[in-house]
């Protein structure tokens, strides 16, 4: 029994973290409401707030989330490597999006940054692109950029979108459309050559019921018994 014990020690030790990039919804992601869907071309990085993850909900209505990422650093997302291209799909099931975007991050004059290319808006089940620009980089303390993006926690800021849930499961999703003519991600080492495609989670929102609500109706099916 004991030799049980010490190899299960040991493979939990040596059993690695998976390595992704995971989305997720947000209550947080700007101070100033009036910019949450602007698709311009503009510097967000000073009204930006930390994210507040969600993945549930429980009552039925319309919310304004916005969409994070994370880079859990590994072998197959090792640091110092940047996103250069992105397309994700809307996988929902009742859930309902109306405005959306993804944010065009512009730093001008000193520490000059832009996230992605090109002069229109983009949505967040656009193509994102940054052939010129620097797309999202995955950096560590004390490395910084003026992108929106937090090095000490990985995490950058995407976009945001206004979602409605209606009915109980009710759920909104955006995930990597990888399967043609969805063109997934792209990543490359800053500055060098690319890398396999990583793992993308998806970032889901559920209307799910109130956990007081489910004892009173647990608690009424006993009366109804007795």
């Amino acid at each position: 029994m004991k030799k049980a014990l010490t190899l299960l020690v040991v493979l939990a030790v040596v059993v690695p973290t998976m390595a992704n990039i995971e989305l997720f919804w947000s209550d947080t992601g700007l101070t100033n409401s009036a910019l949450q869907y602007s698709t311009a071309l503009t510097n967000f990085l000073p009204i930006v707030a930390n994210p507040v993850p969600v993945v549930e909900k429980t009552v039925a209505g319309t919310y304004d989330l916005y969409l994070w990422g994370r880079f859990n650093e590994g072998a197959d997302v090792p640091s110092y490597t940047q996103i250069y291209g992105l397309d994700l799909k809307w996988q929902n099931s009742g859930g309902t999006v109306a405005d959306n975007a993804a944010y065009r991050q512009q730093k001008l004059g000193s520490g000059a940054y832009k996230r992605w290319d090109g002069s229109n808006g983009i949505l967040l089940d656009g193509v994102m692109a940054a052939v010129t620009a620097s797309g999202i980089q995955f950096i560590l303390p004390p490395d910084t950029n003026n992108d929106l993006y937090n090095p000490a926690t990985h995490e950058f800021l995407l976009g945001a979108a206004k979602i409605t849930l209606t009915n109980m499961g009710d759920y909104a999703q955006i995930a990597l459309d990888a399967t043609p003519p969805g063109l997934g991600i792209a990543m490359r080492y800053i500055g060098a050559g690319d890398i396999p495609d990583p793992a993308v989670l998806p970032a889901t929102v559920t209307l799910v019921p109130e956990p007081a609500s489910l004892a009173l109706l647990a608690l009424a099916g006993l009366l109804r018994r007795r």
